[in-house]
């Protein structure tokens, strides 16, 4: 059998040992892993030889391999009894399933939650309302308006806003030399877009809007990074270094962050699952706290913005080859590969967010053996609900859009301080808005 999938080398040979061995054994087949590198090679890929057994999938990739045939579904391969086991068996999103037919089996979730130090936000709530004058300043030079009326730093980071978030880390960065201690990827990848997307969806984005930088929800993204960068609450080193996610579980270990946004396998490689080959970065995890995203607030000002703490919930799915000579063995590895058993395993080991409804409840931390995995899952849970079906958005010319992302991100927060007005940040956002003519198709 033939599997295409995309994995961290510690994940394939943790699959390998862990799960496709026993599946060999058991079968009498053999199992033979490929890997493919970027998203865009994936069709490409799949197209030239659609005689892949199971293929891994990115969710926002989803509709589009329904479409162009490159799968075949699982309801062709599996009886009624088995359709209706899977319905009730697994958190099945949207593009999983349609109609009567099930396409697919989801591997993963997968979502952004906020992650900080427990310490160092005690320390914030503790000296911001010294300095909340000064702020208030701060803030007014960029919207004209200053800190919302009555303005109060929340106790619950997981009741903060953006403005909890600004109030923070102004906070830290005067009680460290001038350094910011809040961060998130920036090097010019889908992670980076995938950030500034997520804030225009809390700032009311429609799926349509989110390509033309000139649309409002997208413009007040880009506002607060770059009032995040002017007022030096972001690190200036993640522009400077292009942060990814490694980066940021090596800063935020070091603590030269804070707060930042990672997902559940970031969080497992951040504080480490117990094995010398992922020891973690961060030492204290009881000093590592979790919470919901910030909910969106309008820094210009804008009262008819839908602002709330959605994010997108992407995750891959596990799909059947099109032309696969062992459809039915290939359905029976899915579900191997999807059974509660593993999953569970795995999230244990990756923090690798499960699909089936019985690993997606509440459980109280004395059943971990580290209790932050368990404020991982719990934490996810609650951002995934709240997601609902916000999901990433499937464009023709993501490339160029991503492009456009990173060079405003860049020209807007290196040396933010050429900009002293958010007319002149809107004019940097107008003169790189997609070109007339041109069309982004969802």
């Amino acid at each position: 059998m033939l599997l295409l999938v995309k994995m961290l080398p510690l994940q394939a040979v943790w699959l390998e040992e862990n799960v496709l061995k026993p599946f060999e054994k058991e079968n009498n087949v053999v199992i033979r892993l490929q890997n493919f590198q970027a998203y865009q090679d994936l069709e490409r890929i799949v197209s030239q030889n659609a005689a892949f057994d199971v293929v891994k999938i990115p969710m926002d990739r989803a509709g589009a391999f329904r479409a162009n045939g490159n799968i075949w579904a699982v309801s062709a391969v599996a009886d009624r009894a088995l359709q209706d086991s899977i319905r009730s068996a697994y958190l099945l999103p949207p593009l999983a399933v349609g109609g009567d037919t099930i396409w697919y089996l989801p591997r993963k979730l997968e979502t952004r939650i906020m992650v900080y130090r427990i310490s160092k936000v005690r320390e914030a709530l503790s000296a911001y309302r010294a300095m909340l004058p000064e702020i208030n300043m701060a803030v007014a030079k960029i919207n004209r308006k200053g800190l919302p009326t009555d303005y109060v730093l929340e106790e619950n980071p997981d009741n903060w806003d953006y403005y909890d978030v600004l109030v923070a880390g102004y906070v830290w960065n005067k009680q460290n030399k001038g350094r910011g201690r809040v961060g998130h990827r920036s090097k010019n990848y889908e992670g980076t877009m995938l950030r500034v997307v997520d804030r225009a969806f809390q700032l009311g984005a429609t799926r349509g809007e989110i390509p033309y930088l000139t649309s409002r929800p997208v413009t007040e993204a880009f506002e607060w990074e770059y009032a995040y960068a002017r007022l030096h609450v972001y690190n200036a080193l993640m522009f400077e270094q292009e942060w990814t996610g490694r980066e940021l579980w090596q800063v935020f270990g070091a603590e030269q962050i804070f707060l930042t946004f990672l997902t559940q396998i970031d969080c497992f490689f951040l504080l480490g699952n117990g094995d010398k080959k992922m020891p973690g970065f961060a030492k204290d995890a009881e000093d590592v706290g979790f919470a919901c995203m910030p909910k969106g607030a309008s820094l210009s000002g804008e009262e008819a913005l839908f602002v709330n703490r959605n994010v997108t919930t992407g995750g891959w799915f596990w799909a059947i080859g099109k032309e696969s000579p062992n459809k039915a063995l290939a359905l029976r590895l899915m579900l191997y590969m999807t059974s509660a058993d593993i999953q569970e395993k795995e999230f244990n080991e990756f923090g690798t967010f499960p699909t089936r409804h019985e690993l997606l409840k509440t459980n109280p931390d004395k059943l971990y053996m580290k209790r932050w995995q368990n404020r991982v899952l719990q934490t996810s849970l609650k951002q995934v609900e709240v997601n609902r079906y916000t999901i990433f958005p499937t464009f023709q010319d993501a490339v160029s859009m991503q492009n456009r992302y990173y060079k405003v991100l860049r020209e807007l927060c290196v040396k933010p301080e050429r900009f002293t007005s958010l007319d002149q940040v809107k004019k940097v956002l107008a003169d790189n808005d997609m070109p007339p003519g041109e069309e982004s198709q969802p």
